[in-house]
């Protein structure tokens, strides 16, 4: 009897559009969910995912009866494609073995790993070759999944990383002049990336052209501040003020910049009041791009250079940033940091320092809404905005514009103002800005929603999400995915709204954060008890509980509330109405008009559960005023619903 054939291996591509070849040849994988199945597995191949896991994230917390049969279906479909043994059970789950050199992303992040052990000319001929390997955006057919979202954001950030060493790699050979063209173009697709312009700067200043890579500084310079309202970085900045004095260092070409704040800052001497000036700059750059530790870092070190030259203003601005920071790392009261910006005011006020006192006016606005004071927040922020316009500071003034939409949309201007607002007072101004049009496409995600514009509210949220993933911002992503759930939220579309938040809370859960974290996860641990997923929902909302900031209202509210639903839903009906009470009771002094109706839509639920209709239908009312008096359509279509049914 004649041996079989050997079966050729599989050729796996996820680095652009999802491929599965053989010999060459395309085979075909035409069912949606059979490649968002297949495309999961690949993300985590060789390693068992549990049919659970599988099942919520290809169909969501609401995942119909059918979904484990429907499951082994795709399972089977998928082997006839890929081989029975390909596709293995195990009792972890499924396991999709991929044997080395088959799967493109195991063969690029090899040779990524490869190049840094090699000497320049070998590292560059290795990065390109891994380079080579891209076809696209990775998973390019999956674009608004949310359980990919992460993923494809890493992807991503390898492929430039290994893109700028590649360029790095080529300058030390002394290829500038051939590199410049090459990354006149990559600037102009990474207008963000501060590497590739200093790398840009430095090519053209190695080629005899000098007075181009001063341009290019300050286009960088533009740029920067136009789409993120920042400076540019000390990297940046130093370079500029080498290639204006010709320092003899730029013309080795084994000397590398833009990897590390030292390396750039020992180009030339400064005076140290001038280092503490930039390195307190520089640490806030790299806390609105969301790098919150390295920033906490840096302005702990600026401190302490500004109080040993003096620089009152300077040792004071790092403070009351360090502060602020303390929310998300340290789990600081927002009344503690709220006091602190009132001492700091006075403090800037009585030494005439009107630039710390706007950035004192600026976070103190934040830590009013954030107490529910949303009103008592824009009026502050519209202080510290206009403060900032009269000192003629632009990219001051666009970063304190970023926290007006969502009060806007939080507080008490009802939703078609509040929109006119957003669209005809924030967006015109600033046009190109990532960070300010992001704020502005988040708060009108959610109030189109309330308007009863849900389709143009997705629209907005991929439009949103497109521009945080092409800007590079990832905790701005986190914000998207989050305004996305709560406008599915708001139309009552539970399983869009867990995928969007669970999408979110595992790019956060990489943090130690005691803001943001506990807030999302609380969130969902109430759209989870709605849900009737009440173990995960309890679970969430103890974590929430343990780890928030001690006075954030919006996850003291939320934990109660998700805590409520869970009690009520087990029969706890004493300590399910108590939780309810809390949560109305900690709402009743905000003004989230919104959220003050979605908590007592909540506590009728309990009401109703606890079979005290009488209740329900005083918080059914109360829910209904409060969403007439914002606007919100929806809302108050869902109660006037509710009450005629009683």
């Amino acid at each position: 009897m004649l041996p079989s054939p050997a079966v050729a291996p599989l050729d796996y591509r996820v680095l652009g559009p999802l491929e599965v070849r053989r010999d060459g040849e395309l085979v075909a994988v035409p069912a949606p969910k059979q490649r968002a199945l297949l495309g999961l597995l690949l993300l985590h191949a060789n390693e068992p995912v549990s049919q659970q896991e599988l099942i919520e994230q290809l169909w969501g917390e609401q995942a119909p009866r059918t979904a484990r049969a429907s499951l082994q279906n795709l399972v089977h479909a998928l082997r006839r494609v890929i081989g029975q043994e390909t596709l293995e059970r195990q009792p972890g789950g499924y396991v999709l073995h991929v044997k080395p050199g088959e799967l493109d992303l195991q063969r690029f992040e090899q040779l990524v790993s490869d190049a840094r052990r090699a000497g320049p000319k070998e590292r560059a001929v290795t990065l390109r070759d891994a380079l080579e390997l891209w076809r696209g955006p990775p998973l390019v057919e999956f674009p608004l999944e949310p359980f990919l979202q992460f993923e494809i954001a890493r992807l991503e950030e390898e492929r430039l990383t290994a893109l700028e060493d590649r360029v790095d790699a080529e300058l030390e050979l002394g290829l500038h002049e051939d590199l410049a063209a090459e990354l006149r173009s990559l600037v102009e697709h990474f207008p963000l990336r501060e590497r590739i312009w200093g790398q840009l700067m430095l090519a053209l200043y190695r080629s005899g052209r000098q007075a181009e890579a001063l341009e290019m500084y300050r286009r960088a310079h533009r740029t920067l501040i136009d789409e993120l309202g920042v400076e540019p970085g000390v990297e940046l900045r130093e370079l500029q003020r080498a290639i204006l004095l010709q320092d003899r260092v730029l013309d080795d070409p084994q000397r590398r910049f833009g990897s590390a704040i030292e390396r750039a800052a020992s180009i030339l001497p400064r005076s140290p009041s001038e280092r503490a000036e930039s390195l307190y700059e520089y640490a806030v750059s790299v806390m609105r791009l969301g790098d919150r530790r390295q920033a906490a870092s840096m302005l702990e070190a600026a401190e302490r250079l500004a109080s040993t030259v003096g620089e009152r203003s300077v040792e004071e601005r790092a403070r009351l940033y360090r502060s602020y920071l303390s929310i998300w790392l340290d789990g600081k009261s927002l009344q503690d940091h709220l006091a602190e910006t009132q001492r700091a005011a006075d403090d800037f006020a009585r030494r005439e320092d009107d630039v710390g006192l706007a950035v004192a006016l600026r976070q103190q606005a934040q830590m009013l809404a954030w107490s529910g004071r949303a009103l008592d927040g824009a009026a502050v922020a519209t202080a510290a905005v206009e403060m900032a316009s009269r000192l003629g500071s632009p990219q001051m003034e666009q970063s304190f514009r970023v926290v007006l939409p969502d009060f806007f949309a939080v507080g008490p201007t009802p939703v078609e103002q509040a929109i006119v607002r957003c669209r005809e007072e924030l967006v015109p101004d600033l046009p190109n800005e990532p960070r300010q049009r992001l704020a502005v496409l988040n708060a009108l995600i959610v109030l189109e929603a309330q308007a009863g514009r849900i389709q143009d509210a997705r629209e907005l949220g991929a439009q949103a999400v497109e521009l945080a993933r092409g800007a590079g911002l990832v905790m701005q992503l986190v914000n998207v995915m989050h305004a996305c759930g709560l406008a599915e939220c708001v139309v009552g579309s539970y399983t869009s709204a867990i995928g969007n938040f669970r999408a979110a809370r595992a790019i956060l859960a990489t943090e130690e954060d005691h803001a943001q974290l506990p807030d999302l996860s609380a969130r969902l641990a109430c759209v989870l008890g709605s849900a009737g997923a009440v173990v995960e929902a309890r679970g969430l909302a103890l974590e929430a509980r343990a780890s928030a900031a001690p006075d954030l209202f919006t996850t003291e509210v939320l934990w109660r509330r998700a805590l409520a639903l869970v009690a009520s839903h087990d029969g706890r009906f004493v300590e399910a109405l108590q939780l309810a009470d809390e949560a109305r009771k900690r709402v009743a002094a905000s003004d989230w008009l919104s959220f003050h109706g979605e908590t007592l839509e909540d506590v009728a639920v309990v009401q109703r559960l606890a079979r005290d209709p009488r209740g329900e239908s005083a918080a059914l009312q109360e829910a209904l005023a409060l969403y007439e008096r914002k606007g919100n359509v929806v809302g108050a279509e869902r109660m006037r619903r509710q009450l005629a049914q009683r």
